[in-house]
């Protein structure tokens, strides 16, 4: 196995999932040990701003033999394997040229802003069923509901089949982080059979009724004369649900927590409304809700960062690291909703840059402008915060507020 000239002990490893702080221990991993091998993801995490750019564009690391190697430990790994092996993130060129070119027709930046409309209705529906109580959580009434809820509106499904799916996606985000047990598998390929079983009757119902929904734009979506089978689409809609349930929910309770920490920057964003976009690309350097992505293996030796890393060896990225190198970024611990030049990860880079990170900035745009809108004495009500423990993910379990 690799090694480190320098080890961190386990309990302080910033890869671990829940941890309150990971930044000052990133900026000492930058700083000593910046391509690091860590036991707990058993691979290598890069912290560098510039490695991380090399090594997400490098056609020498794949995510297809990742899988295969997890086929390996987890015999087979059932549903949650095969549905990621074909996923857009988890393929290689070509296949995956040909099936993001197909996708992107049917997610189209036309369609997203044609959801705005129902993002801000469903954003006011859920803070009016708070507004007498006064107080909220951020994540369970809001963060939690909301993508589940938008997604669910794109692709058609029913809004009474809405709190069953996301329970489905609660046990599939469990099964995909950077670290999986065969709990977190069984868990997984569990709630897939449910969720695969209900979207192909989604699919039939469909073909035999189209409507303008996502899912009628998939089926029909062509590129170079093939369409997506239904194993695709099935994949294709279950990404988006599981993707971007967590990474959306995580998005709007961190940036809601940032500017309650940061209140000369929330006067600020009072102050000019305009400035929701730069507010929500800050809070995606500053504190990003995904910390890490999938990993990919090292096709070759490949020298990277200073390092040797070897064939077959995993290699990923710290998002929450890199988007505070000083290298690339001025002050770059300053939460600064204004900042200019915010080349950050947290969408990842290269050919698996995120299909859903436009529906994700409206998403997050939306609920923090309302909430910093509707609540002017919007404020922490207590100053405990636990974060999940959901390996790549960073959010919040619950953030109470007063207002």
């Amino acid at each position: 196995m690799a090694s480190a000239e320098t080890t961190f002990p386990a309990d302080i490893d910033p890869t671990l999932p829940g941890h309150p702080d990971p930044y000052p221990l990133y900026r000492r991993l930058r700083e000593t040990d910046p391509v690091h091998w860590s036991p707990f993801m058993n691979g290598w995490v890069l912290t560098r701003h510039a490695d991380a750019a090399d090594y997400l564009r490098d056609d020498r690391f794949s995510r297809v033999a990742y899988l295969d190697a997890m086929r390996v430990k987890f015999g087979g790994g059932g549903p949650i394997l095969k549905f990621q092996s074909g996923e857009l993130s988890f393929l290689d060129p070509p296949e995956h040229s040909w099936l993001k070119n197909v996708v992107a027709k049917a997610f189209s930046p036309q369609r997203i802003a044609a959801m705005r409309p129902h993002i801000q209705a469903a954003v006011d529906a859920m803070l009016a069923r708070v507004a007498d109580a006064k107080t909220m959580d951020v994540v369970a009434d809001l963060g939690y509901p909301l993508p589940a809820d938008v997604i669910a509106k794109m692709i058609g499904v029913p809004s009474e089949d809405w709190p069953l799916l996301r329970e489905w996606v609660d046990g599939i985000v469990v099964s995909r982080g950077v670290v999986r047990t065969p709990a977190m598998m069984a868990e997984g390929n569990r709630a897939a059979e449910n969720f695969q079983a209900y979207l192909r009757e989604l699919i039939a119902r469909r073909k035999a009724e189209p409507a303008d929904d996502l899912m009628s734009a998939l089926i029909g979506a062509e590129e170079k004369g093939r369409r997506m089978s239904d194993d695709q689409i099935v994949i294709m809609a279950e990404t988006l649900f599981a993707a971007g349930h967590a990474t959306t929910r995580n998005l709007i309770g961190n940036g809601v927590l940032a500017l309650l920490n940061h209140e000369g920057e929330l006067k600020r964003l009072r102050a000019d409304p305009d400035l929701i976009e730069s507010c929500v690309e800050e809070v995606l350097r500053f504190d990003p809700p995904t910390q890490a992505p999938s990993p990919q293996l090292a096709l070759e030796d490949v020298d990277l960062g200073g390092r040797r890393i070897r064939k077959g060896e995993a290699v990923s990225v710290l998002f929450g690291a890199t988007n505070r190198d000083p290298a690339r970024f001025a002050d770059p611990d300053r939460f600064d909703i204004a900042r200019e030049d915010n080349e950050h990860f947290s969408f990842s880079f290269g050919i698996h840059y995120c299909l859903g990170a436009s529906l994700a900035r409206a998403e997050a745009q939306i609920a923090i402008a309302t909430l910093v809108r509707g609540m002017p004495r919007l404020r922490l009500a207590t100053g405990y915060l636990k974060w999940q423990e959901m390996g790549r993910f960073r959010g919040l379990e619950s953030l109470i507020v007063e207002f």
